[in-house]
């Protein structure tokens, strides 16, 4: 296990990663950090500070932390004065000792930790052992290298009491496995329900753990999830990466669910942590997919069935969809942050547009549960503003979803089983199709979609052709009832709870079916965001995040009114020159 957390660690960058960390593992080893690092911000050598009682002589003493990356050579310790370790050590010494030291911890031990996630190369062991007996009776100095991090890492966050045999054996499958694209890390999940306390079905173990146990838990869910996303990412795999890291938010977030009301507020900093490691796993996925949404058939490369084509390329929308979300619906600090927020919301966008635009098969989903997909997507771009383009995939979904179902080829079929698509692909026939087009979510999300965003010619194909040559396809939409946060965050909430709307009518005329949606949204009992426990704490996007994970439809309560808002105003922006990034 120690050499599995080393190698770990060596994957880290300094700023965002490794120094997140740190304060993690030192809380844990009985610290108390003082601030977190922080980037841009004057530091005079010290990345940050902890208090606590030494585990070496239970002396209590002040920390001093100089963070960073990889192995230290000489060229890393005395070569660039802004970022080499001996200028950040006098800087340490001169300035931060003398006058960044609270009063009462004047008294305490002072010791200046180099902490990086490899080790002193050899060419500056004298230089490191000079500088020490140098400056020996300004401050002590410790020399914690990745093997050394490694070890407080097994020892306070995996010790055997909290993380047992059967954990470090499920972990290290979970790693071996990890760059399958088709491994859904079972070994892993096994883990994470231990850890939090959850039987299989999500409901609590007895007996519970307390709040402080819970909170450890957490972090070590963290860590053992950032392993694998590593691990998953050193294998080229990406999309697996996001995904460990949106089950562990998902799952950690249904957890906290289950405490006492009073209890929550005390885990949400061990949440942030993930909810952190889930953007980094999101911006580092985008940047290297976003170079093949620019491509026509950019995502053909990654299957070699038209079936599996469709499956691949609904995936990565769902998966732009909730990344794109996941910034515009989340709070920032200052105005600064916003614009970011609101500048990487647009990239996000522009690149599902890209996506939908180089690949025609966006308008021909395959599986009836990839209207999931379709919405968060629909989603994304109304809130960036992208209402032409959001009505150009709707009518071309609308139409190729019509000549699907005429010709009884090629739809989303209502089983959302893979198997049954193959099978159908290769030995369908009439009957097989009847069966496989009985329900469809499809159907009625995309006819209310194009109803309600003023595409009436495309409701009305849609409708009239429902009301004629396939009236036996039951369009149905499910909305969710006041308990659906018991499920959402662990499993697919609609199999058990809320109420379906099947059979979902279709009239005629596209007004009507808009009047009956106004009636609908004045039920309270159907006011989706009002009962969710994301919004008071900024996290709403997780409740998108969670449809996509575990195709649970979006309810309709609340892309209903983001479709009136299409048929509204129509923005037109120009494509940027050229790929812009993520901030």
């Amino acid at each position: 296990m120690k050499l599995i957390l080393a190698h770990y660690l060596r994957t880290l960058r300094e700023r965002d990663e490794f120094d997140r960390l740190l304060p993690e593992l030192l809380v844990e080893m009985g610290y108390v950090p003082l601030a977190k690092p922080q980037t841009g911000v004057r530091q005079y050598g010290v990345d940050f500070a902890a208090v606590g009682q030494s585990v070496d002589d239970g002396v209590k003493e002040l920390l001093l932390f100089v963070i960073k990356q990889g192995d230290i050579g000489r060229s890393d310790w005395d070569g660039d004065p802004k970022t080499s370790v001996r200028p950040s050590l006098i800087e340490a010494l001169d300035v931060y000792l003398t006058t960044h030291i609270a009063p009462e911890h004047s008294q305490l031990r002072k010791v200046i930790v180099v902490a990086t996630t490899g080790d002193f190369k050899q060419e500056i062991q004298l230089n490191w052992k000079g500088f020490v007996e140098s400056n020996k009776s300004r401050a002590s100095f410790q020399f914690w290298g990745g093997d050394q991090v490694a070890g407080f890492l097994e020892s306070h966050l995996l010790n055997e009491n909290l993380f047992d045999a059967q954990d470090r054996l499920d972990l290290r499958k979970a790693l071996a496995l990890a760059g399958d694209r088709d491994y859904s890390f079972s070994d892993l999940l096994k883990v994470l329900r231990r850890q939090l306390g959850l039987n299989n079905d999500g409901t609590l173990m007895n007996p519970p753990l307390g709040k402080s146990q819970l909170a450890k838990a957490i972090r070590r869910v963290n860590l053992a999830t950032q392993v694998c996303a590593h691990w998953a990412q050193a294998d080229g795999d990406r999309r697996q990466a996001l995904w460990v890291s949106e089950r562990a938010l998902l799952w950690t977030w249904h957890r906290i669910q289950l405490c006492d009301p009073a209890d929550r507020k005390a885990l949400y900093d061990p949440v942030s942590e993930i909810w952190t490691a889930f953007a980094d796993a999101a911006k580092q996925y985008f940047e290297v997919m976003q170079q093949h949404f620019t491509v026509r058939d950019g995502m053909g490369g990654y299957c070699r069935e038209n079936s599996e084509f469709s499956l691949v390329l609904f995936e990565h929308i769902g998966l732009l969809a909730t990344i794109g979300l996941s910034q515009a619906l989340s709070p920032s600090d200052n105005d600064e942050a916003a614009k970011v927020r609101e500048q990487n919301t647009l990239v996000i966008a522009d690149a599902l547009c890209d996506l939908i635009k180089n690949n025609e098969a966006s308008a021909s989903p395959r599986l009836d549960r990839h209207s999931t997909e379709i919405s968060l997507g629909l989603l994304l771009l109304v809130t960036a503003n992208r209402h032409a383009e959001a009505k150009a995939w709707l009518e071309n979904i609308a139409y190729r979803l019509n000549f699907s179902f005429l010709r009884k080829r090629m739809f989303p079929i209502g089983t959302d089983s893979l198997d049954d698509l193959v099978d159908f692909e290769i030995n369908g026939d009439e009957e097989t199709a009847d069966a496989l087009m009985r329900t469809s979510w499809m159907l009625a999300t995309i006819a209310a979609w194009c109803a309600l965003s003023g595409l009436d010619k495309s409701y009305e194909l849609l409708a009239n052709a429902h009301a004629k040559d396939y009236p036996n396809v039951c369009p149905q939409l499910w909305h969710p009832t006041a308990e659906w946060p018991q499920q959402w965050y662990f499993k697919a909430a609609h199999h058990e709870l809320g109420d379906s709307e099947a059979p979902y009518n279709l009239p005629i005329d596209p007004a009507e079916l808009c009047s009956r949606v106004g009636e609908f949204l004045k039920i309270e009992r159907y006011d989706w965001p009002s009962q969710s426990p994301t919004v008071q704490v900024g996290l709403f996007a997780l409740d998108f995040i969670a449809c996509r994970h575990f195709q649970t439809p979006v309810p309709a309560s609340f892309w209903y009114r983001a479709a009136k808002l299409v048929n509204i105003t129509k923005i037109d922006t120009a494509a940027p020159a050229a790929q812009p990034k993520l901030q």
